[in-house]
């Protein structure tokens, strides 16, 4: 993940010690905080995202232990889309808070808090007891220790990306955010994997099955090792930004004025509107990701007749491609700008469309051609998240960017995370199988408005606001 990458795209190119002006194409090494913190930002994002897909993926097999076997199924669907969403809806309350954090002691230190208790949280839920040892109590459990979990995870990307971004040299971050990226799909296949293999040695079924009993917590815990065993590794690693520091000592340094409210800075005057498009484009990402990823596996389970075991097998072969497609699709908004990459993320939600309707009319049986067309899903649904971290820490000066970036990313989820509700709703009008088209529509409406009514940022200087505690708008870095 940290290979020399080519330099010198079209315009002024940015090196390490400022803008240089078009000359013959050359490679620049990145720097050793560079690897380590983008190194950071990708397992973060790795652990964010396993910790998002537990109950989709790991918990799914063994909803059962949490449920009574004679609760109607609509109940159950309302009961599992709470699990899901609790933790996307606490998100804007962690970014809140460890966008302030990340702002005020700085995005490292936050980031090593926000993993650790994400951490503590996970690893609560693999010792929750289930529906015959407390009823509906061990569910309740499972929700409020999600919510928790939300409120922590939503301090992850907030500090670690934005940091990764400043440490990265300008003309590598469409990469970097590309390999930041890379940790989502990785995660999905790392989960999707280790599900796969406990279910062979602990099988689902009834409360009483070895699944139902304890399977499904060896996930759980997995991932609550995996974050502290990261959050010890990046606060020995990882060195804090040049841009916060200087930021920060110039505020310290500024004894006649207090230092403004991250939060109330982003929300007032200038802020407000990058805000409000960030959280339009990261809404049409969600709809977009929501639809191509996680209502795929009960389409492709009920119209293609594969196994849980084959359709499991084919998301993650599936996943293993986008796993590479990230970096060149963050390289790619490198090179035709952030804008420009957005809208063509828009239009490809729509082609994801007729791939639905392929699955919805039955003709894809096949376990090879459900893998291929899933990946097609997987690669037209969700390329936005290769370029996500780039923009949207170009979006905002350093003395607010944690806190920009985690409420503009997090804030987008909420809507987006009702998808069961809109779904359900949705299946009285149409076939069920169809009903994910309309939050591609949706989505992909989202991210060309949202695209376009924002600026092009692939050029921001990232430090060029870092000695304006009071946090102008980022300018473009100077020619």
């Amino acid at each position: 993940m940290t290979a020399d990458v080519l330099a010198g795209p079209s315009g002024h190119d940015q090196v390490k010690n400022g803008p240089v002006k078009n000359g013959p194409v050359r490679y620049e090494k990145a720097s050793k905080e560079e690897r380590r913190s983008v190194t950071g930002a990708s397992v973060g994002f790795f652990i964010d995202m396993f910790d998002i897909y537990l109950p989709v993926i790991a918990l799914a097999p063994a909803m059962v232990f949490f449920m009574p076997a004679d609760m109607d199924a609509g109940t159950r669907a309302i009961l599992a889309g709470l699990i899901f969403a609790s933790t996307l809806i606490a998100r804007p309350i962690g970014s809140i808070i460890f966008g302030w954090l990340g702002d005020s002691i700085g995005r490292k230190k936050a980031t090593v808090i926000a993993v650790a208790g994400a951490g503590v949280g996970t690893g609560l839920i693999a010792l929750l007891p289930g529906y015959e040892q407390v009823g509906l109590l061990g569910v309740v459990l499972l929700i409020v220790l999600r919510f928790i979990d939300g409120i922590f995870l939503g301090g992850e990307y907030t500090g670690a990306v934005p940091l990764a971004m400043e440490h990265s040299n300008p003309n590598h971050r469409g990469r970097n955010a590309g390999l930041n990226a890379f940790g989502f799909p990785a995660s999905y296949v790392a989960i999707s994997a280790l599900t796969l293999v406990v279910l062979q040695f602990a099988p689902a079924g009834d409360p009483s099955s070895a699944y139902s009993q304890w399977g499904w917590r060896i996930a759980f815990v997995v991932g609550a090792v995996i974050s502290i065993a990261f959050a010890i590794y990046y606060s020995r690693t990882v060195e804090e930004s040049a841009e916060w520091q200087k930021t920060a000592a110039l505020a310290k340094a500024d004894t006649t004025k207090k230092r403004p409210n991250p939060l109330k800075e982003l929300l007032t005057g200038a802020h407000r509107t990058p805000l409000l498009q960030a959280f339009l484009l990261m809404t049409g990402v969600w709809f977009s990701s929501n639809a191509a990823i996680v209502i795929l596996p009960p389409t492709i389970s009920g119209t293609t007749g594969l196994t849980p075991t084959e359709t499991s097998i084919a998301m993650i072969l599936a996943f293993l491609t986008v796993c590479v497609a990230y970096p060149l699709f963050g390289m790619l908004s490198q090179r035709i700008g952030r804008r420009a990459f957005f809208v063509w993320c828009g239009i490809a939600s729509f082609l994801t469309i007729p791939l639905y309707v392929l699955f919805a009319s039955g003709v894809v049986t096949s376990f090879w051609a459900v893998t291929g067309v899933v990946a097609l899903i997987a690669l037209l649904g969700v390329p936005a998240f290769g370029a996500i971290g780039a923009y949207m820490s170009e979006r905002f000066p350093v003395s607010i960017r944690a806190t920009g970036y985690g409420v503009g990313y997090s804030l987008a989820l909420i809507i987006p995370s009702f998808y069961a509700f809109y779904t359900t709703g949705l299946s009285a009008f149409m076939p069920m199988e169809l009903a994910p088209t309309v939050l591609l529509v949706v989505g992909g409406i989202c991210l060309i408005v949202g695209a376009l009514w924002g600026p092009e940022t692939k050029g921001v200087d990232l430090g060029a606001a870092a000695d304006d505690v009071v946090g102008k708008a980022a300018q473009p870095a100077r020619t």
